[in-house]
């Protein structure tokens, strides 16, 4: 895919600036860990950059993920200056294509770039509603917000992979995201598994493995899953939340499984 377009602008949300800002002033290193591949029943994870294991791969039905939005949000160790959209949507999207073999890849992105999509999305992208509906919270009332979720696929049609292009996750009721996550605003398990449970595809891709939401929501499915994940915190947790979701899902056969060995991709830095 060719593309000279070079993103210039200030951005988009004066908000997000000032905290990335103030982030950069206090954010610590990544923790220096080699890489690792971890196999939990049918799911094969890489804690490394994607990019470094996305070369590798090949035979992937599909791709379910969320990657960073590039809008100055605060993740544990990851930058996301707004300057980065550009290469980062210019090297994904190529692999994404030839990975599922221009198959069906569902990308959730943030509306501030929805100016952008099209220098980067292949011709023809659908938009799905990802919706959350959100209970009255102390200080703030019941109110609907939904996330766009691109959809692209040279080989099939979104009527062939979703029975709509949309889905309403119903967060009632609200515990605020507790339970010791990692990551800021994991995606609701219920949401992701919609995807994973409709596409006809079996073996799922996430090259932003985050906390683990696609894999659990895999697990749950009966789906096969490859998960990339870089920082080594946001890996750890996922790890955890994968196995437990194959011994919940293969309750009636104890043959649940986890090991490790050296990936065969370079450490990240």
């Amino acid at each position: 895919m060719t593309n000279t377009f070079t993103e210039t602008r200030p951005v988009a949300n004066p908000a997000y600036a000032a905290r990335l800002h103030r982030r950069a002033a206090t954010a610590a290193a990544p923790d220096a860990l080699p890489s690792e591949k971890v196999t939990i029943g049918n799911a094969t994870l890489y804690r490394a950059n994607c990019f470094d294991v996305l070369p590798t791969l090949s035979g992937v039905d599909a791709v379910i993920t969320d990657p960073p939005y590039c809008i100055g949000f605060r993740y544990r160790s990851y930058d996301d200056a707004p300057a980065k959209y550009h290469g980062l949507m210019t090297r994904l999207v190529p692999e994404l294509v030839r990975v599922t073999d221009n198959g069906p890849c569902f990308v959730w992105q943030s509306p501030l770039k929805i100016d952008q999509w099209h220098r980067y999305f292949p011709k023809g992208y659908r938009i799905i509603a990802a919706c959350k509906l959100y209970p009255d919270r102390p200080g703030k009332s019941n109110c609907l917000s939904w996330d766009p979720v691109i959809f692209w696929s040279g080989r099939t049609r979104l009527h062939d992979e979703l029975p709509r292009d949309w889905h309403l996750a119903d967060l009632r009721p609200w515990d605020g995201y507790q339970g010791g996550n990692p990551v800021p605003c994991p995606r609701p398990v219920e949401q992701v598994r919609y995807f994973c449970e409709s596409v006809p595809g079996k073996k799922i891709l996430d090259p932003f493995l985050g906390s683990g939401t696609t894999g659990v929501a895999a697990a749950l499915s009966g789906k096969r899953f490859i998960g990339i994940e870089q920082d080594p915190v946001y890996f750890r947790y996922a790890c955890q939340r994968i196995e437990k979701a194959w011994r919940d899902a293969s309750a009636t056969t104890p043959t649940t499984f986890a090991t490790m060995e050296a990936a065969d991709v370079p450490p990240t830095a």
